[in-house]
C-alpha cells in the first residue's frame, strides 16, 4: 500500500512538472510588444446594438451609421497613419474602409464626426464610410482589422476594397484585428 501511494505522489508530481514547465511557453507565446485593437462597442464578444441594425442613428437607406471606437495599442513607433477595414465573415459584406487616420484613437462615430481626419471608402451598402451590421438570417460574426501604416496612402474618398488593398500593399508596418457578433433577434 505504501509503494502504490508513493507512486501515485510520484506520478503526480510528474503531472504537475510537467504541467508547469509548459505555463512559461504559454506566457512566452504572448508578445506584449504586438499591436493591438479593442473597442468597448465589443463586450463578451458581442458588437453593441447601437452600432448595427436595431441602433437609433440610420441613413436614409436605414443604413447604420454610428461607427464602434477602437483603441489601438503598440503600434511600431515608425507608424505614420492608421487603415481600417470592417468585414462581415459570414457573407462577403465589407462594412467600413478608412485609410490616413493620424490617432491611435477611432471615437464612438469617427466615421462621421472625424470624417475629415481620413479618406473613407465604400461599403458593401453603397455608401461611403461605416455601415454598420445587420445579418438578414441569423447572427453573423464580424471582423474589425486596423493596419499600422508607415506614410500616407494616395487614396480618394469611396475607393474600393480592391484599391484598398493594392494602396496598403508595402506600407503596412502591423496589423491586428477584433472580432464580434451582431445577435439577430
Amino acid at each position: 500500500m505504501l509503494n502504490k501511494n508513493i507512486l501515485r505522489i510520484m506520478v503526480l508530481s510528474i503531472i504537475l512538472i510537467i504541467g508547469l514547465s509548459a505555463v512559461p511557453t504559454v506566457m512566452a507565446a504572448e508578445d506584449p510588444s504586438k499591436m493591438t485593437v479593442s473597442s468597448q462597442g465589443i463586450k463578451n464578444g458581442k458588437i453593441a446594438e447601437k452600432y448595427g441594425m436595431y441602433g437609433s442613428v440610420k441613413d436614409k437607406n436605414g443604413i447604420p451609421k454610428v461607427s464602434m471606437p477602437l483603441a489601438i495599442k503598440n503600434a511600431p513607433k515608425k507608424t505614420k497613419y492608421f487603415a481600417v477595414y470592417m468585414y462581415d465573415n459570414t457573407v462577403p459584406w465589407v462594412h467600413w474602409l478608412g485609410v490616413n487616420y493620424k490617432s491611435k484613437t477611432f471615437t464612438e462615430d469617427a466615421s462621421r464626426k472625424k470624417a475629415s481626419s481620413m479618406v473613407q471608402g465604400k461599403n458593401s451598402f453603397g455608401t461611403r464610410g461605416y455601415g454598420g451590421p445587420t445579418p438578414p438570417d441569423k447572427t453573423h460574426t464580424y471582423t474589425i482589422k486596423v493596419y499600422a501604416l508607415k506614410s500616407k496612402v494616395s487614396l480618394s474618398n469611396g475607393f474600393s476594397y480592391s484599391q484598398f488593398n493594392k494602396a496598403i500593399k508595402g506600407k503596412t508596418l502591423a496589423t491586428a484585428t477584433i472580432k464580434g457578433k451582431y445577435v439577430k433577434k
